[in-house]
């Protein structure tokens, strides 16, 4: 359980909740409850560049960066360096002025908590390229973990490109979070020295004590995600009325807002109501939703890593979801089906067959195998020896 027990690590997200965007990288936050957990002391520097579209909404912002400290998830203390920036559509400005700030940060840290063994970067740009360019003892002792997919995104000018490719050079290790992300940054031309950790998964996310699934009985279907093009929401809408069709005694429930809500307007005239939506929600209500249905489907065109369907194998739900996504490296023939992505009519056929045999699945060894995967303890295991040979470099 101390795997990381004496190690004092910082981590430098790409982002963090913000009054602007209350939801943003708060799987990070699983991170630091994870390494505290096996050990570790933990904090987090995060330089909060607020762009000029955020101006005049919400709460006051300071004009100049402003440093406050938080507390967070497992205690560990948080520094927040706060003001409205504009990069100008320059991304080396703002990785520029990330390393700015993030000094400013550190400074702020280390008077407070003492001083760090390494910084752990969450992506490549701008912050692993901040955390390797300080001019900082620390900037030898940068691990990295890319987050960001489609990674053509991080390559899509020559000036992010630069970026990346620097900040991959000068890091003491590199990690994607799936193989399906390694793959695309190794095709960029990158880097192929590249080692595959999945994020780590809250402890929240387990199977209830007894069964909360509804005492109903139909099926009951869940999808957690915004609804947006990406997410496969016109196709889950079209397989949700061949599957309604076929197989009466199922009902779907929708978590999640987007543009595309209105495309699910049609179900509510529904009289027998078997499609519910409910508005995006605290990650304890997704618990509550997972643990009451009988499995998930997650029709994604493009995914990262995959966190929903990670959580909801973590809480024993089989899932339904689409192949050449990273989720898809979670799914077999023992915990769900995967169809084509894009593919309507393979949707619906999924969605029958796992509506026909969800009571086949063993959820208590679904969550078995995924906490075995993506539980704290597993994914801080992982990173010893990565953060072992971090501060062998100092």
């Amino acid at each position: 359980m101390n795997e990381l027990a004496g190690k004092h690590i910082v981590i430098v997200p790409a982002w963090w909740p913000s009054p602007e965007q209350p939801q943003a990288g708060i799987f990070f936050q699983d991170y630091v409850a994870a390494f505290t957990a096996a050990g570790a002391t933990v904090g987090v520097i995060y330089p909060d560049l607020v762009g000029l579209r955020h101006w005049g909404r919400g709460e006051r912002k300071p004009i100049f960066p402003r440093i406050t400290q938080e507390e967070t998830i497992a205690a560990a203390p948080v520094i927040r360096i706060r003001g409205l920036q504009s990069s100008f559509g320059s991304v080396a400005r703002q990785a520029r002025r990330t390393r700015d700030w993030l000094a400013r940060g550190l400074r702020a840290y280390r008077e407070r908590v003492g001083e760090p063994d390494l910084l752990h970067a969450m992506c490549a740009v701008p912050t692993a390229w901040a955390c390797a360019n300080l001019d900082d003892p620390l900037a030898k002792r940068v691990i990295l973990t890319e987050h960001t997919g489609p990674f053509s995104l991080v390559m899509r000018s020559e000036e992010s490109a630069a970026l990346a490719r620097a900040a991959f050079r000068a890091v003491t290790s590199r990690v994607a979070v799936s193989d399906h992300l390694r793959r695309q940054i190794v095709a960029a031309g990158i880097d192929d020295s590249i080692e595959v950790i999945g994020n780590p998964v809250s402890d929240m996310f387990t199977p209830a004590d007894g069964d909360d699934r509804s005492p109903s009985d139909r099926v009951r279907a869940l999808y957690v995600g915004r609804l947006t093009r990406e997410k496969g929401v016109p196709m889950l809408v079209g397989a949700i009325e061949s599957a309604l069709d076929v197989a009466k005694a199922c009902e779907f429930h929708i978590v999640g807002d987007g543009p595309l809500g209105v495309t699910l307007a049609p179900f509510e005239h529904d009289p027998e109501r078997r499609v519910t939506r409910h508005a995006a929600c605290p990650r304890s209500e997704v618990v509550s939703h997972m643990r009451r249905a009988d499995f998930l489907v997650h029709p994604t065109l493009g995914e990262t890593f995959g966190m929903t369907v990670a959580e909801a194998l973590c809480t024993g739900l089989p899932v339904v979801t689409t192949r050449g996504v990273a989720c898809a490296e979670f799914i077999d023939d023992d915990n769900g089906i995967l169809v084509e992505p894009g593919d309507e009519r393979a949707l619906a056929a999924g969605l029958k067959q796992m509506i026909a045999r969800h009571r086949d699945y063993d959820r208590a060894a679904i969550a078995a195998r995924a906490r075995s995967r993506f539980s704290g303890a597993a994914v801080a295991a992982a990173y010893r020896d990565l953060y072992e040979r971090a501060i062998v470099a100092r």
